[in-house]
């Protein structure tokens, strides 16, 4: 997932965002090939020991424009962002004194390059809040919220600051502006008139108020999902009840219980524990009870932690700024700035995928149905709660593939290692671990410097990849510290960190991934180019449509599984070895398996969100959520009981804390956009050709925002991309 933050409307405040030399086995670069004189090590003195807050210093001076993470503290961030806010005020403030006619120069650059310092405290705040949340930042995240919003808010509502945008809008014909120009000015432009800027001064008030309250309203979204997962354990103390789960899962559940002062195995409801205990776990009863507590987070039989008056609230509030926004849903509003443009081209991709998605999810139940009446003796029904576990005896049993099998060639030096290759192989990329040379962000976290083919420096990249219950939020995501942005013809370099929630170390064995969870560090690995790779003009053309910004990221997954991938980044984490040209080909045959739960649960989903959003009105009585989903998805869809959604409401962060509202289906889109792309390369043969690599970073990769997304994309492969090939890769054709 690409992490950004929405709720400003700041220029570009986060991103949707081969052949040379010999690189070591692991894929980084060697030191004595190092492209550019780089430190040893970081200074004995640094200036920001110097200053009373290390944000009233620049960092662009810093060893690949790292921010100082070990001098700033919790109690820099407020302070330096009452401190940006106002000179971001003052920016304004001699915009619109400006006697002078309004030009690109004097008003459209201007305000382009205004609020650098609040982008500087924000990109640094929030993504450490996610990634490591304490109690002295989540007590300040209020007031952070209200400030931002609310100066987000007199920016784009201020009338003199809009009218002289709107007049360049007026005199664009006159103005002989490039083409890129021309982008900036429009999508500036559209912007302001999306942000409430053409309202009435009563309207915008009602606005305002109803910004700050949704902001309110996402934040304490995740803060409760946070502290639900982190408050439940569960303490088995019989070894016998885990009998199944995997050696260095068990010890992990056996470390976890120490570290709680207690005895025995403990599991909770981060996703290596839980879906460890799912899909290994025998015993039947500690696995219904697991995905029970899972499945109902945040509901209002926790009072506090309740999202179901969270989400009956955020509901109604993003209805009305849509309806003063002039459209009759908030799906309309969102959509209007999405490469589907409207809710009825969501539906019909949805539709065309979840129909054949749930007949084969069908076929699946069946082939398990047996497996599970000859374990059971009493005729009980199949539940959701099997589903892993005997899908998995299916890959096992039929494939004769075992995702234990699978896990030692996939330690996580080797699979970054892998993808460092790809990199070069398609791109000319060479990676270096420097994390000696700057300061971290977050515990257990690396660093590696990104160069470019003729040894420039690209941007530093954070590799942030083992759970840390309690702190780190849930899931995996790609954000960016430092965003990449040009001044007098200077390209000043990206700071980006891919975060992940992987099962650590346990002693001297390291991380292992499953498949998926490899597929997923190859996923976000492709937001992280997209971040690295980007070479815009402009700060408010770094966005991307957020239905394309996962073409990045998705395609790197077909390289994951690829067979001449497998051979040459697979390795056993003890002796080295490559995977068998066998377990190979085992991964290829049961590639297609498991689909049907895979396509059924997503699209639950994602049809979610747009049934939520879709709604024109709602009743004097809250919205009940789970009623809502039995009647959307299961009565209206007829979603079968064994598949819940990816994400029931309650913990549905995705749509619920502001991002992916709306968004959902785009990872769908994408992939029909993915699985068309990833087909140039292999039309040719072969699969790291570089010649399309070298197209799709100069259509795609390198633009950010400085076109029309169908545009690049037809661009680079010549034409608009077909869905054949996302069903053809899902096994959903006949």
């Amino acid at each position: 997932m690409k992490h950004m933050i929405v709720r400003l409307g700041l220029p570009a405040l986060l991103t949707a965002a081969l052949s040379g030399a010999a690189v070591a086995q692991d894929g980084v670069l060697p030191a004595e090939e190092t492209p550019i004189a780089v430190q040893e090590t970081m200074p004995a003195v640094s200036k920001f020991a110097t200053v009373e807050n290390p944000f009233d210093l620049s960092w662009a001076d810093q060893p690949f424009n790292a921010p100082p993470f070990d001098y700033i503290k919790p109690e820099h961030y407020l302070p330096a962002l009452k401190k940006a806010i106002a000179g971001h005020e003052a920016e304004i403030e001699a915009i619109v004194q400006n006697r002078e006619e309004p030009t690109f120069e004097n008003t459209l650059l201007a305000f382009d390059r205004s609020g650098l310092d609040i982008e500087r405290v924000l990109l640094v705040l929030l993504n450490i809040e996610s990634a490591h949340s304490t109690p002295e930042l989540r007590a300040i995240m209020p007031e952070v919220l209200r400030l931002e919003t609310a100066h987000s808010d007199e920016v784009y509502m201020n009338p003199f600051l809009f009218r002289r945008i709107k007049r360049l809008k007026n005199q664009a014909d006159q103005l002989n502006l490039s083409e890129v120009e021309q982008r900036l000015l429009d999508e500036t432009y559209k912007r302001f008139v999306r942000c409430g800027a053409e309202l009435n001064e009563a309207d915008r008030n009602r606005l305002k108020e109803i910004n700050g309250r949704i902001a309110e309203l996402e934040h304490a979204f995740g803060n409760h999902v946070l502290a639900a997962t982190e408050a439940y354990k569960m303490v088995v103390n019989d070894e016998a009840e885990i009998d199944g789960l995997p050696d260095d899962y068990r010890q992990a559940a056996k470390d976890r219980a120490r570290e709680n002062g207690n005895k025995g195995w403990q599991f909770g409801l981060d996703n290596p524990s839980v879906m460890s205990a799912l899909q290994y776990v025998g015993n039947r009863s500690l696995r219904e009870m697991l995905l029970q507590a899972y499945l109902q987070r945040c509901q209002a039989t926790d009072a506090e932690n309740d999202n179901e008056a969270v989400i009956d609230e955020l509901l109604r509030l993003r209805l009305e700024k849509a309806n003063l926004m002039g459209y009759p849903t908030f799906a309309d509003y969102v959509l209007a700035d999405r490469m589907a443009s409207t809710p009825a081209k969501v539906y019909e991709l949805l539709d065309k995928v979840y129909t054949p998605g749930l007949a084969k999810a069908k076929e699946e139940l069946a082939m398990m149905e047996p497996l599970l009446a000859a374990d059971e003796s009493d005729k009980t029904a199949f539940t959701a709660a099997d589903w892993r576990f005997y899908a998995d005896r299916i890959r096992r049993e039929q494939y004769d593939l075992d995702e234990n099998e699978l896990r030692p060639y996939f330690s996580v030096d080797a699979v970054r290692g892998g993808i460092f290759e790809l990199c070069r192989r398609l791109y000319g990329l060479r990676f270096e671990d420097v994390s000696k040379q700057v300061a971290m962000p977050t515990p257990n976290t690396t660093a590696y410097a990104c160069y470019d083919a003729d040894g420039s420096l690209l941007g530093l990249l954070y590799l942030d990849m083992v759970t840390r219950p309690g702190y780190k939020g849930s899931g995996a995501w790609n954000t960016n510290y430092v965003n990449q942005r040009m001044e007098a013809g200077k390209r000043f370099t990206p700071v980006t960190s891919i975060v992940t929630n992987y099962a650590a170390p346990v002693g001297d064995k390291p991380s292992l991934l499953t498949l998926d969870e490899t597929e997923t560090f190859f996923h976000e690995f492709g937001h992280a180019l997209h971040s690295l790779l980007a070479n815009v003009p402009y700060r408010g053309l770094a966005d991307v449509p957020l239905d394309f910004v996962e073409l990045p990221s998705q395609i790197m997954e077909h390289w994951a599984v690829a067979p001449e991938m497998l051979q040459f980044y697979a390795k056993h984490y003890e002796t080295g070895e490559p995977m068998p040209e066998s377990l190979v080909k085992k991964i290829d045959a049961a590639s297609k398996y498991g689909q049907g739960f895979a396509t059924t649960e997503f699209t639950a989903a994602a049809l979610l969100d747009m049934d939520y959003h879709t709604q024109t009105k709602y009743g004097k009585k809250p919205v009940q959520v789970e009623k809502f989903e039995q009647q959307q998805l299961g009565k209206k869809r007829g979603l079968i009981d064994q598949i819940p959604p990816r994400y029931r409401s309650t913990y549905f962060s995705h749509i619920f804390t502001g991002m992916y509202a709306v968004g959902y289906y785009g990872y769908l889109w994408a992939e029909v956009l993915d699985s068309d792309a990833f087909d140039a390369f292999s039309e040719t043969g072969d699969i790291f050709n570089p010649t399309v690599a070298t197209a799709f970073r100069k259509s795609v990769l390198e633009n950010g925002g400085m076109y029309d997304a169908m545009r690049m994309y037809r661009n680079f492969r010549g034409r608009e991309a077909d869905v054949q090939p996302l069903l053809r890769n899902r096994g959903l054709l006949d």
